[in-house]
């Protein structure tokens, strides 16, 4: 049976680098909504407000994945409820297993300084600053959730972790 894992977590708390050594790991399919929105918003013609144009192309292709029998590993924030449900109708239209991993980052100031030091690989992506982060609307969790905090610890360790609680 295939197998989504849908990560959750705010920017900069290292849901990309996890993601990213996860799938190379395991050799899953990686469906990065950063990616995606800059290619979206690199034609010219899209507004600045994707809604939830990204999310809803990711989770086609995902079950397009899925049914094929490959392990997808869906990078994003997922902080809404529509966008998790999203995730899980994409399982189980499939007949998928989904885990869901939540990255946090529980120290405040770590994680502000990771904001506003951080540089991404995807050329032309504006990344948010700590003010936009900082007021997000995150929703409360409805659902069964692992959870890796990358506070104070180093990306090889919160690889590791996060491999061992998916595997469980």
């Amino acid at each position: 049976m295939a197998e989504l894992i849908a990560l959750a977590g705010l920017p900069g708390v290292g849901k990309s680098s996890i993601a990213r050594h996860l799938a190379r790991r395991s050799g899953a399919v990686w469906l990065r909504i950063d990616s995606m929105d800059q290619a979206i918003w690199a034609s010219g013609t899209a507004p600045s407000d994707l809604f939830d144009w990204s999310y809803r192309a990711a989770q086609a292709i995902a079950a397009d994945n899925l049914a094929l029998g490959f392990d997808v590993i869906a990078d994003c924030v997922n902080d809404c409820q529509e966008a998790r449900e999203g995730w899980e109708t994409a399982a189980q239209r499939t007949g998928a297993e989904i885990k869901w991993l939540e990255v946090i980052c529980s120290d405040l100031v770590e994680h502000r300084r990771r904001i506003e030091t951080r540089s991404t690989d995807i050329m032309g992506l504006a990344l948010p600053d700590w003010d936009a982060v900082a007021v997000r609307a995150y929703d409360k969790w409805n659902r069964d959730r692992l959870i890796v905090d990358t506070a104070h610890r180093s990306l090889e360790v919160c690889v590791d972790e996060a491999f061992d609680l998916l595997r469980r």
